[in-house]
């Protein structure tokens, strides 16, 4: 008989093999060990990580509760206690035939413990479910970091997106690796060498974040205001800006 996951030879009786059942209760511990924090994560004022969850104040009044982790919950909850009936053997959809009483947390940990997780006819098709629920989770608790466009690929200009952290960046195109720095730098250096590029006060600090020189909008603004950059039509230009940005630095290195 093979494994109804990764289709390794199993003992007789066993519908998941040593390896896969011991991943399958590990998911299950993990998944009761997120519970607490899954609960945390319906206030709509913590910020999203909730394993270490921290309050926010939100611009606009939240909602009473996150409604996407409430139904991730009742989904939870609902598979895992149909789980639990089947490893006892009692019809899975008959909720009436199960008395017990425990919490979602305890009923987790009790199929984690049961002696039957790995003989049980349809262990493979409920590690599965398991696995799928407990991606989402990790997405509630943990969001992927979010990602911006920081440029084009020097080979096929394809516009490349990256993390804050991220150092490389592949292109999804061409294939081609480049250090995240230099696309940033790049971009900046084509809308400098332009000047008719031009953007709001918002628009060039935001580039020029992106490509690590700090200057808020404020400080734009007040530069015009003193008359040391000048406003057109359609914006600043991005060069005099970041003259004026790196200006004072060239003139200490000259003296």
């Amino acid at each position: 008989m093979n494994c109804q996951n990764c289709k390794t030879i199993t003992e007789g009786g066993y519908s998941l093999c040593e390896t896969c059942e011991l991943r399958f209760a590990g998911t299950l511990l993990r998944l009761a060990r997120d519970v607490t924090p899954l609960h945390d994560s319906l206030d709509a004022t913590l910020h999203p990580g909730g394993h270490s969850p921290t309050r926010i104040q939100t611009a606009t009044p939240p909602t009473p509760i996150r409604l996407d982790v409430l139904d991730l919950i009742d989904m939870l909850d609902a598979t895992a206690r149909e789980l639990w009936r089947c490893l006892d053997g009692i019809d899975a959809l008959d909720w009436r035939k199960d008395k017990r009483n425990e919490d979602l947390k305890a009923t987790l940990i009790a199929c984690a413990g049961h002696p039957r997780l790995a003989t049980f006819t349809d262990a493979g098709l409920y590690m599965h479910v398991i696995n799928d629920l407990a991606r989402k989770v990790d997405t509630v608790l943990d969001p992927p970091e979010q990602r911006r466009e920081i440029g084009t690929c020097e080979l096929c200009e394809t516009m490349l997106t990256a993390g804050a952290a991220d150092q490389w960046v592949t292109c999804p195109v061409c294939g081609r690796e480049q250090q995240a720095q230099t696309v940033k730098l790049r971009r900046l250096k084509t809308l400098c060498w332009d000047d008719s590029e031009r953007g709001s006060a918002a628009d060039i600090s935001k580039a020029f974040a992106v490509s690590g020189l700090k200057v808020s909008r404020k400080t734009i603004t007040t530069w015009e205001q003193r008359g040391k950059l000048p406003r057109h039509a359609d914006g600043y230009a991005y060069c005099d800006v970041y003259r004026l940005l790196i200006g004072p630095d060239l003139t200490k290195s000259v003296r």
